[in-house]
């Protein structure tokens, strides 16, 4: 398939609503793009309703004839099979099936169905060797259950090779439900996710799909009440971060808090640094190195210093080789140096605070035996 006949497809927010026919998708231009939107129609050789996302879920449905679809986009938009790639049936479908022999041990589906789900791959835009990859993820899936969530994706605004890879990264989405999937994107939508950012956070990070409420639930309370960021500022992280939301909730808070007090940056240049997508031990080492330097200096109270630092993007978004030839002017050998020096004091003194804190307590159990034999 030529990839310029996918324009249509890659740029579905703004631009045209799709109609999903027999999982073969046909431009409708006088709808909005809305999940609403998507309609589904049969011809007489299409798939059964089983096998659409849309139609087993109960959506509204629009019957559109085969005189209305059949000259009005498939050559035009580009869904017919590239002259170059043999269609999904013969080879395709002998290796698929034995594919399914021998990951399943056996293939519950009959030729002529599998074929009809195969060419349903085809026309979203997957070409043969993409089509063997999807099912060699997750193999003892059921094909009508990949394909489900391969349509679900779709409505995303993903086109095919962008759904491959979300699959590859995180087979375990394949693993769930259209409904589970919906329901998840219909979420991140509320964090004030628009399209565009949402394709983007699901094609970094498509494990969020697999995260439960509660887990987001907590990185976004974090981020609002803990942190103080804006509904914006989290929107924005969210955005160009979206791997915090795999993080713990307490790590979150207390980078955001080295990085504040510690450091003295404020709110707006965390967020436009890309700060969340450096680990907080890189973040220290980086910063620890320059103050030791005389590099770099806490800000007082008032926001002063007596040097000019480096920005917070300056220190945490270059390489490590461009922060110690630009930001640090020191060698890779004195920074390897400084880190198992840093690394070795942090180590002792956590044992010092371990000890102090056993003496505590046997203080105050010493305390507490003492006011007992007097009683």
């Amino acid at each position: 398939m030529h990839s310029s006949s996918l324009g249509p497809i890659r740029e579905l927010s703004g631009r045209a609503a799709w109609i999903l026919q027999g999982c073969r998708l046909v431009p409708s231009t006088h709808l909005p793009v809305t999940r609403q939107s998507w309609l589904c129609a049969f011809p007489s050789a299409g798939l059964s309703a089983s096998f659409c996302p849309l139609l087993s879920s109960g959506r509204r449905l629009a019957s559109v004839a085969p005189s209305e679809w059949s000259g009005r986009g498939l050559s035009s938009a580009g869904w017919e099979q590239d002259s170059n790639e043999p269609a999904p049936s013969g080879k395709l479908l002998e290796a698929v099936r034995l594919s399914l022999v021998a990951q399943q041990r056996q293939a519950d589906i009959g030729n002529s169905e599998l074929g009809k789900m195969l060419n349903s791959f085809s026309d979203m835009g997957f070409n043969n060797a993409q089509i063997m990859q999807l099912f060699g993820l997750q193999p003892r899936l059921a094909p009508q259950t990949r394909l489900a969530v391969v349509s679900e994706l779709l409505l995303l605004g993903l086109d095919a090779d962008s759904t491959l890879k979300v699959l590859q990264k995180s087979p375990e989405v394949l693993r769930m439900t259209a409904q589970q999937l919906r329901h998840r994107a219909d979420y991140l939508r509320r964090l004030d996710l628009g399209e565009g950012n949402l394709q983007r956070v699901v094609s970094h990070c498509p494990s969020i799909f697999t995260l439960s409420w509660k887990k987001i639930d907590a990185v976004v309370r974090v981020f609002k009440e803990k942190c103080i960021f804006t509904v914006d500022q989290v929107t924005e992280i969210l955005h160009h971060c979206p791997n915090v939301l795999l993080e713990e909730p307490h790590d979150l808070e207390y980078k955001f808090q080295y990085v504040y007090f510690r450091m003295g940056v404020k709110h707006k240049a965390m967020v436009k640094s890309g700060l969340f997508r450096t680990p907080v031990a890189e973040v220290k080492n980086r910063h620890i190195f320059l103050e030791r330097l005389g590099l770099y200096q806490t800000p007082d109270k008032k926001g002063q210093t007596q040097i000019v630092n480096p920005k917070l993007k300056e220190i945490v978004q270059v390489s490590e080789g461009d922060f110690l030839a630009k930001i640090a002017h020191s060698s890779l050998e004195e920074f390897e140096v400084f880190k198992k020096l840093l690394a070795r004091e942090e180590e002792e003194g956590d044992q010092d605070i371990a000890s102090e804190e056993r003496d505590s307590a046997s203080e105050g159990e010493g305390e507490m035996s003492d006011s007992e034999e007097g009683n």
